[in-house]
């Protein structure tokens, strides 16, 4: 018997059916303070020249939660520039007619996420993201690393165990002496018979945790850490990785439970805690291959630089025979004789202190320092050129706070040369004052995002106590 073969209606139907796979919804990646990306109708699902006002309404606050600009853009067909600026982070794109997740942005730092998690394990992830508040992002969990995102969740636990209110729940216990309810029924039939005549079972109240609570957090903790230990070789995973074993430590062995429905919100410690381990037992974006798409979250790239910056200038003022200035505790007020004012006050970021001699730092999350070494000051953009202008002035009028013999007022860049590279154009660029008696230097100066290894960072704090020695 000879089979028949396909007819043409089954292979319509085979073809229609391969046309009509879905296929998930993009993630359009970039960079922040990179270049723009494109995004046109077919990207979102839309038509016509009708959708990118009603799409930029509908994602106007995830926009502005990554700090991207728009821009409508007609040459090559109609489309929009998203521009990225000071923000990393995730969010969901919503189409401009249903409001459904039609893709994805992410805008990852631009010194790699290995130099992202050198500088926050550094720091102690002294600023960390904000998670949640949209939709998952599509595509995105995998694209960043599981420590980015356990740090919050982490935190909330912590703040959970220091603020824990202990309830009483009842215990029962056979003890040598009465205490609470004594079951006298039980002791007569089935001690008394035995001749355990001290034994006694009691029933009273004690002061304990809510076991469901805890074993929640037992059992997020110990998913965390199995999912940060293919990253322990990160200074980020390991940091989070520590602090995880201190929370284990302090819970204590017992039940360990996925979060549900059972843990009561007491508090509003309670609250955000619950919620953090429901991300964790959903896995959103928080257990990496795991799932595809991710949680929203943001994270100000140039307030991480300013707590590296600070955390560099900690270290390095005692090898220099210098006192660290903390960021924000010198402030000099301004006092306007007018009715018409501006600033109220002078706030340097951090600085160091020594015997007449006085250091302020002002750190800048900016590319000016290689714009300058690569084009010179006629060469730079006239934006780039009074944004430089304007810290310029910012750093002189730092110079002014004390009167001291010696001052050095520091714009501090990110060194986006190569690991490796020895070129001399990213070398401390420094200009000299004549006020008074006083001198002022005014320093440009680069300072890697992370080290490499200790290597690194002693060669760096070498450099810069050069600096000051001169």
């Amino acid at each position: 018997m000879v089979s028949r073969g396909r007819t043409q209606r089954g292979r319509e139907r085979s073809a229609r059916g391969l046309m009509d796979v879905p296929t998930s919804p993009p993630l359009i990646r970039t960079v922040d303070h990179g270049p723009s990306v494109r995004v046109e109708a077919s990207h979102i699902g839309a038509s016509g020249d009708r959708w990118l006002e009603p799409f930029i309404e509908a994602n106007r606050q995830h926009l502005k939660r990554l700090a991207v600009e728009t821009q409508i853009e007609t040459k090559g067909g109609l489309a929009l520039r998203l521009t990225p600026g000071p923000r990393i982070g995730a969010v969901p794109l919503l189409s401009p007619s249903n409001r459904r997740v039609v893709a994805g942005l992410l805008v990852a730092p631009r010194f790699r996420w290995s130099a992202l998690g050198a500088v926050l394990g550094s720091i102690g992830f002294a600023t960390e993201p904000s998670l949640g508040g949209t939709p998952l992002v599509p595509g995105s969990a995998r694209e960043v690393p599981s420590w980015l995102l356990a740090a919050p969740v982490v935190r909330r636990l912590e703040a959970l165990l220091r603020h824990r209110k202990r309830g009483f729940s009842e215990r029962c216990e056979v003890r040598q002496s009465p205490r609470g309810r004594v079951d006298w029924t039980r002791w007569a039939t089935e001690f008394v018979p035995s001749g355990k005549w001290t034994n006694m079972p009691c029933h009273f109240p004690d002061p304990d945790d809510d076991p469901e609570l805890m074993a929640a957090v037992r059992w997020t903790l110990s998913r965390l850490d199995d999912d940060l230990a293919p990253h322990h070789e990160t200074a980020a995973a390991r940091a989070i990785r520590a602090r995880i074993a201190d929370l284990q430590v302090h819970v204590g062995p017992g039940a360990m439970r996925r979060p549900g429905q059972e843990v009561r919100a007491s508090s509003a410690w309670v609250t955000e805690a619950a919620q953090a381990m429901g991300w964790v037992a959903e896995q959103r974006g928080l257990g990496g291959d795991r799932v595809l798409d991710g949680m929203s979250w943001d994270l100000a790239i140039d307030e991480v630089w300013e707590s590296w910056v600070d955390a560099f200038i900690a270290e390095l003022a005692p090898r220099c025979g210098f006192t660290a200035v903390a960021r924000g505790s010198t402030t000099r007020q301004l006092h306007w004789s007018t009715s018409v004012g501006s600033m109220r006050s002078l706030r340097p970021d951090s600085g160091m202190k020594g015997s007449g001699h006085l250091v302020w730092v002002d750190a800048k999350y900016k590319a000016h320092l290689q714009l300058l070494a690569k084009s010179g000051w006629s060469g730079l953009d006239q934006g780039v050129r009074d944004a430089h202008r304007a810290d310029l002035h910012q750093a002189l009028a730092y110079a002014a706070l004390d009167e001291v013999e010696r001052v050095d007022s520091l714009l501090v860049y990110p060194d986006l040369s190569a690991p490796d590279a020895a070129d001399p154009r990213t070398r401390p660029a420094i200009a000299t004052l004549a006020a008074g008696r006083r001198r002022v230097r005014l320093v440009l100066v680069g300072l890697p995002f992370g080290f490499r290894s200790p290597t690194h960072r002693e060669a760096t704090l070498s450099q810069w106590r050069e600096l000051f020695a001169a």
